[in-house]
């Protein structure tokens, strides 16, 4: 088998391995496709606070269950299943509260230690999920990025009925505003200055979607939502303007959920939010229940994945699929390595 090895920025070496064994309580995956997140990139350029070269990077994946150990229940040869990268303690006070997406321990799979862009893996079966087998394989290897969409709106409480703005239309702000509306929003509305997206958003069933490079934000708030305003500013765009005005334009009493990445602190206007007591929530990834919705809310076609898979890379061209993402950063939603095509 061949895995794709991280040794240094910009420099991915396509390994020849042994298949792993696996243990009584894993599972033996064949890899079939991996998606690129934004952590990935950042890995990639070599500017990811929490890794360390060597590593196999991914975490976003659809694969195949080719062997089950035997302590193994629930899973069989040839189920299509997605795997929810974080390894957890289970016994820190926040595994306890079943929030293992904090636990003082955590390490996710791709980052912290090898990820799934190898052809074999073996993995604890329980991290895994089940996908439909009708589902296309492609599709699966979304649910990860969805889970964290789901969460993110979770996170917020009082979403049913809530007017919910999302602050980014990449990926996971398309997905997490698609799971507000899944999730029984009343409205939802996308901000961000990508034409692409914003188009990809209302033809995914957002109602509202305003491109900030045309439109103050302010008046298109009060335009979609009337003057309550947005409950519930979920920021997946994860940059310093961008937070300066979700604070500018946050209500007194509303929700403020971070779940975009941040790369460096930023300044936080603490007396506003004090004196408007805005609620300000960090969100990390997800729990097992958001995959779980993730999944069903795809099966009923509650979300869809339509229009998001902008390329698919053979596994050796996986160094192509980053020159593409920093020669066109605006001009893609999600690329998937092909893990079983060794074209080269």
């Amino acid at each position: 088998m061949f895995k794709g090895n991280l040794t240094a920025p910009f420099t991915i070496e396509y390994q020849e391995s042994a298949i792993p064994e696996i243990k009584d309580n894993e599972v033996l995956l064949k890899v079939l496709f991996v998606g690129i997140c934004g952590s990935d990139i950042q890995m990639y350029h070599g500017k990811h606070k929490y890794m360390t070269f060597p590593v196999v990077i991914g975490h976003e994946l659809s694969a195949e269950v080719v062997k089950v150990g035997k302590d193994v229940t629930g899973y069989s040869e040839s189920d299509l299943v997605t795997v929810e990268p974080q390894v957890y303690c289970g016994e820190c006070y926040p595994c306890r509260s079943g929030r293992f997406n904090v636990c003082e321990k955590l390490k996710v799979l791709g980052v912290h230690a090898d990820g799934f862009l190898a052809q074999y893996a073996a993995v604890d079966a329980k991290y895994l999920h089940h996908c439909d087998k009708s589902m296309d394989p492609k599709e699966c290897a979304l649910v990860e990025p969805l889970a964290v969409g789901v969460g993110s709106v979770k996170r917020a409480g009082n979403y049913k009925g809530a007017k919910i703005l999302v602050v980014g239309a990449g990926t996971i702000g398309n997905m997490a505003a698609q799971a507000a509306k899944a999730l029984g929003a009343d409205k939802v509305m996308v901000s961000d200055i990508n034409p692409l997206k914003l188009d990809l958003a209302l033809k995914c069933g957002v109602d509202f979607a305003v491109n900030v490079a045309e439109k103050d934000l302010k008046e298109a708030i009060l335009e979609n939502f009337g003057p309550d305003k947005a409950d519930i500013i979920i920021d997946a765009a994860a940059t310093r303007s961008g937070f300066k005005s979700i604070l500018d334009i946050a209500r007194p009493n509303s929700t403020i959920v971070i779940t975009g990445n941040y790369k460096e602190p930023i300044e936080v206007e603490i007396p506003k939010i004090q004196r408007q007591e805005i609620n300000l929530l960090g969100h990390m990834m997800y729990v097992r229940e958001d995959f779980a919705d993730a999944i069903r809310f795809l099966k009923e076609g509650k979300i869809t994945t339509e229009g998001f898979i902008t390329a698919v890379y053979p596994f050796k061209k996986t160094t192509d699929a980053f020159k593409y993402i920093d020669e066109y950063p605006n001009d893609f939603m999600k690329l998937l390595i092909d893990v079983q095509n060794l074209e080269d």
